[in-house]
Order: structure tokens, then sequence, then C-alpha cells
């Protein structure tokens, strides 16, 4: 997860928190960045691409594959 995606994430739970403890009249407001900040932090995760790493076998642990028919 890059820290873009765990920045939203963290802000997603923290920050509504935070606007219900400073004033319990904000829920409404509260519950609407819940949701925009995790639609945010969901479409950023989907937007990250995982490094392609080749897997590499050597010569001296190849192993003779045998079908079964």
């Amino acid at each position: 997860m890059t820290q873009r995606t765990h920045f939203f994430f963290t802000g997603a739970h923290v920050l509504p928190a935070v606007m219900l403890a400073a004033n319990g009249e904000t829920t409404v407001m509260a519950v609407l960045t819940y949701l925009a900040l995790l639609g945010v932090a969901l479409l950023s995760a989907m937007g990250e691409e995982h490094a392609r790493v080749p897997v590499r076998i050597k010569a001296d642990e190849e192993r003779d594959i045998h079908r079964r028919r």
C-alpha cells in the first residue's frame, strides 16, 4: 500500500472521529466525510500497480515433470 492510500484510509477513520469529538452536532457531515475519504482511498488502492518481479528458476533446481495418462 502506498503512502497516499494509507493516508486516505487513516484519514477516513480519524477525521470523522475528531469532528464528532469536537462537536456532536456534526454527525451528518462526519458520515459524509467518512464515505468520501473511504471512496477516495478505495479508488487510490485500485489504481496502484503491483511491482512484477520475474520468477527465475536455477538450472540445478529444475525437476523433470512427468504427466500421468
